[in-house]
């Protein structure tokens, strides 16, 4: 059986359907995988097929749009959809005729959220099979702790439902352009807010995160599968540059703060607030520079510039991980052992942050617009600074290391489809 699974993002919104298409692979599938051509030499090397989209999203990411979506949206939400927005009128077209173009030998159609309904025109159109892939708990539920956008989240709450049905409205909003487009090019009977939110909700599901920081709520139904993260390590042979050994060998456990693909209009500001928050807590630190091309003239010794290293490798040889709250980066963060706290951007970002403050194992999370030296150090010194979280953050990691994702989910790919 011949699976597409569409993997539209960054690196972080890759490399999970990279984990999991290897997992179908093994268990007999044919998969490929649709992602931005910047990752196509990448996906080609852990040996899946790779069918790229024009869009190198890297550069997207990198325009003024994409800064102005990833950078300014924290503290305004409806201009966080206009953004949205704005990105998926640009990219609509060119997204659309890829799609057409890829799916003539699907028989599945694995998705994401950004494609949940063209996904769903499509396999009314052409009589392929939608599956969705999340790393996000989109679906609407009572419970405050598997709600990505509770109104009461630390309650069970009927306006929690209420709300999840809100924000999808909202989402759609954003989305309609691709899905406008891909209903004319079907010849299909134009589609409305009704429509997404049933391909949203009753399409069959896998949630790829921990049933210990996303529980499984009752009102979901038996349709959606909390699998536990899909994570793809490094190559057992893979070595750090030597210059990042000696830097790890010359003292003590260093704080790793990184945004990965969140890009912004001044890193140098940015990592400016990094340093100063290193220095006024005394703590070596390892900056990643990512995305958003973070740099310093002259880094301080105890400070070490970091492009690439796998997070299996890295983040259990920290004192502690800040990062930008991906989902992806949230477990391998929470899969350490070590604490963690998120600079939220956009999107999952603040549920991610909540939920690590909220299972005990992190700081409170900080809004991407209120980042500054000062709230920085409280957090590395929140962290660094108390055993008891220490001790729960590894307890919770050890029990993440036990679970398997990747082959919980495949055996519901196999119930569903064979």
């Amino acid at each position: 059986m011949r699976i597409l699974m569409l993997a539209f993002g960054s690196r972080g919104d890759v490399q999970p359907y990279v984990a999991l298409g290897k997992g179908l692979q093994r268990a007999g599938f044919t998969v490929t995988l649709a992602a931005g051509r910047n990752f196509q030499s990448w996906i080609e090397r852990e040996g899946l097929r790779c069918m790229p989209f024009r869009i190198d999203i890297e550069a997207y990411m990198q325009s003024d749009l994409g800064k102005d979506w990833l950078g300014n949206s924290s503290d305004n939400a409806q201009r966080e959809l206009q953004n949205m927005r704005r990105m998926v009128d640009t990219i609509a077209v060119d997204v659309v005729d890829d799609l057409l173009n890829m799916v003539a030998d699907a028989d599945v159609l694995v998705s994401g959220l950004l494609t949940v309904e063209v996904v769903a025109a499509i396999g009314q159109a052409r009589g392929v099979r939608p599956l969705l892939a999340m790393m996000s708990p989109l679906a609407p539920t009572a419970s405050g702790a598997a709600g990505m956008q509770a109104l009461l989240p630390r309650q069970t709450n009927p306006l929690n439902r209420w709300w999840g049905y809100v924000i999808e409205t909202m989402l759609f909003s954003a989305l309609k352009p691709a899905s406008v487009l891909m209903h004319q090019k079907l010849g299909l009977q134009p589609v409305h807010t009704r429509e997404f939110i049933r391909a949203a909700n009753r399409t069959p599901t896998l949630l790829g995160i921990s049933p210990l920081v996303v529980p499984h709520p009752s009102d979901w139904g038996t349709h959606h599968h909390v699998t536990g993260y899909w994570f793809l390590d490094a190559p057992p042979d893979w070595q750090p540059s030597p210059e990042l050994q000696a830097f790890l060998d010359a003292g003590a456990p260093p704080v790793y703060i990184g945004f990965g693909s969140m890009s912004n209009r001044d890193p140098q500001a940015t990592t400016r607030v990094m340093i100063d928050a290193l220095k006024a807590t005394g703590q070596r630190g390892i900056i990643h520079s990512g995305w958003a091309g973070l740099h310093a003239e002259d880094l301080p010794d105890d400070i070490c510039l970091l492009d690439f290293a796998p997070h299996d490798w890295l983040f259990p040889r920290m004192a502690a991980v800040i990062h930008h709250g991906g989902s992806g980066t949230t477990g391998a963060a929470l899969r350490a052992g070590v604490p963690s706290a998120i600079v939220a951007h956009i999107g999952d970002q603040p549920f991610f942050g909540r939920r690590v403050y909220e299972l005990g194992v992190g700081a409170p999370p900080i809004k991407r617009h209120d980042l500054t030296a000062e709230r920085l150090a409280a957090t590395i010194r929140a962290l660094t600074g108390d055993a008891a979280l220490q001790r729960r953050a590894a307890a919770l990691g050890e029990r993440i290391r036990a679970e398997d994702g990747v082959g919980n989910a495949v055996r519901v790919v196999e119930r569903l489809l064979r």
